[in-house]
């Protein structure tokens, strides 16, 4: 049986503890320094919409709006609703962790796509967003890293060398140095 980033992640969702929010973090990322008071902030900022601690160069529509928004010393930026979604580093609040379970289970199969049990997580998250039309938010700048080292379950190679879709876009180097409130 092949590599299945997205069988990992659903157990992932299994037992969801009876808190506000959930954090799900892949095993070869490396969050920045004072990494847990700026999720509570985060969290706290979001408590309806997930966010994404980990923004790379992909989604290119998103990397733009990322870029544009540190410019503008905005904290957040939306993702398309037509790109994948990157769960690198993904805070849910508890109750659509539990929305976006229930909906795979319901939907384990992408109609047009060979009809085939989906194996990249990122890609079922993403029609999850644009199925159901979802907010989903990145914050500006990562506040977790991922090294391009581990090579790819599904087999994806590096676009330009290092992947820029597999690390940080913009990176903060102390994650407590911004007002996640915004």
């Amino acid at each position: 049986m092949p590599a299945s980033p997205w069988r990992g992640y659903r157990r992932c969702l299994d037992n969801l503890p009876n808190t506000t929010h959930l954090l799900i973090l892949q095993d070869d990322c490396v969050p920045a320094p004072n990494f847990v008071p700026a999720v509570e902030q985060i969290a706290q900022a979001n408590p309806d919409i997930p966010v994404c601690l980990f923004l790379a160069r992909l989604p290119r529509e998103t990397s733009v709006k990322a870029a544009q928004a540190i410019k503008q010393g905005r904290r957040y930026v939306d993702l398309s609703w037509r790109n994948f979604l990157p769960v690198v580093a993904l805070l849910w609040p508890t109750h659509k962790a539990a929305e976006f379970r229930e909906w795979a289970d319901t939907n384990p199969r992408f109609p047009g796509v060979g009809g085939g049990q989906p194996r990249s997580d990122d890609a079922m998250g993403g029609r999850w967003k644009m199925v159901t039309r979802q907010t989903v938010r990145a914050c500006v700048p990562s506040i977790v890293q991922h090294p391009d080292e581990t090579p790819s379950l599904i087999g994806r190679r590096a676009m330009w060398g290092k992947d820029a879709g597999r690390v940080a876009f913009l990176l903060a180097d102390d994650a407590t140095a911004y007002d996640w409130n915004q």
